[in-house]
């Protein structure tokens, strides 16, 4: 049992290291889910680290974590289409046939392949240069040797649980600042009618709602997982962080479909343009990016009803 803030962080952060290493292999031979878990060690790493940045010395952990997010970009490469393709393949075979010809559906998920194929390679690349070793020989230093200040010898109890009132703090700003929401900070409700917010504002704010709940479920889980045992209330501490984390982690998904249609509807604008389609291409094309909008908007108003049952700060 951790007995300090720091070793408590120190156990989570070797294990994400360990996880990244575990799933190198898989992101090289092109295996899906090695890339999701190896792009997931790699967020739930820098993000605890952005959690727990009080913890460190002023800037010891800046450049480490600006390196992080270039390996989760590069991962998220090989990621983005293949997680279009899925959708896409699913919004073709639901689809009758004379609104998907074949010829145009085939067209699509050819281009599709060529784009995660070369997301592929631009993941190889990354675990192949020197930039990503020299990232895990920081990781390596820093769970060896962490920069820490004198609060991360502090006993863990109040402390992570500080972390976590930080971060669900941070997601509820994120919330009361979507389109539309002003500065009340009551439940979050769809835009009023009439609302000039348009709908890459409310993408991007939704998108940043999602990265704030992910960042406070890493921050509950690692509580669950490494925090302290024992003492007054920890059981009640314990199953509070639990429900944080399954909340958070909830809106995360919800807002990640969300995200994943607005990477699709990226994908089809781009094939849309592309030099040589024809009008069948082109209404093929534009008849899923409104599927994909309808999902969208299912999608935001499923975020609607989760966030109204959003534990209440206590």
């Amino acid at each position: 049992m951790a007995t300090t803030a720091g070793d408590a962080l120190l156990a989570y952060l070797r294990e994400q290291h360990h996880e990244l290493l575990r799933h190198a292999p898989g992101v090289r031979d092109g295996n899906p889910e090695s890339i999701h878990q190896a792009r997931a060690a790699v967020r739930r790493f820098r993000s605890l680290l952005a959690t727990t940045r009080s913890l460190f010395d002023d800037g010891a952990i800046q450049d480490l974590r600006r390196e992080l997010r270039w390996l989760s970009m590069e991962l998220g490469a090989a990621r983005d289409p293949w997680v279009a393709t899925a959708r896409l393949a699913e919004l073709i075979a639901a689809e009758p046939r004379n609104l998907t010809p074949r010829p145009s559906a085939g067209l699509i998920g050819t281009e599709l392949e060529t784009l995660t194929a070369a997301g592929l390679a631009t993941a190889r690349t990354a675990l192949d240069s020197e930039r990503y070793t020299e990232l895990l020989a920081r990781m390596t230093r820093l769970c060896a040797a962490p920069p820490f200040t004198a609060k991360a010898v502090r006993k863990p109890h109040k402390t992570l649980r500080k972390l976590i009132a930080r971060d669900e703090a941070r997601l509820r700003r994120a919330v009361r600042s979507l389109p539309g929401q002003g500065a009340a900070a009551g439940p979050y409700t769809e835009s009023p009618t009439g609302s000039t917010a348009s709908s890459a504002a409310r993408g991007e704010g939704l998108h940043e709602v999602r990265k704030a709940a992910k960042r406070l479920r890493y921050a509950a889980e690692f509580v669950v997982e490494y925090g302290p045992s024992g003492g007054q209330n920890w059981g009640k501490r314990i199953a509070r962080a639990k429900r944080t984390a399954a909340a958070a982690r909830g809106i995360q998904t919800i807002l990640g479909q969300y995200q994943d249609s607005v990477v699709a509807r990226s994908l089809l604008r781009d094939l849309a343009v592309a030099p040589g389609r024809d009008g069948t291409d082109g209404f093929t094309l534009g008849r899923l990016h409104a599927l994909e909008d309808q999902l969208a908007a299912r999608t935001e108003a499923t975020f609607i009803q989760a966030w109204k049952k959003f534990p209440a700060i206590r």
